[in-house]
């Protein structure tokens, strides 16, 4: 799946999920697109890649559980 981005210098781009990630942390784009519309870097919030997240599971799994 491709995302649309906006490069520092104003190029728009296709990029995979593994090269929007490598923007991001390198601060080489502006923009890009999520399914609600057009994110800004810096002033939206972002999801935090430091650590594991320990809040509740809020995913629905309908196949199975993660009960165990």
């Amino acid at each position: 799946m491709s995302i649309p981005v906006v490069l520092n210098g104003g190029h728009e781009e296709l990029v995979s999920k593994d090269k929007l990630q490598f923007l991001m942390h390198t601060k080489q784009i502006v923009f890009f697109k999520r399914t609600d519309g057009w994110a800004v870097l810096g002033r939206d919030k972002m999801r935090n890649q430091n650590g594991p997240y320990y809040g509740d599971e809020r995913r629905q799994h309908d196949v199975f559980s993660l009960d165990y």
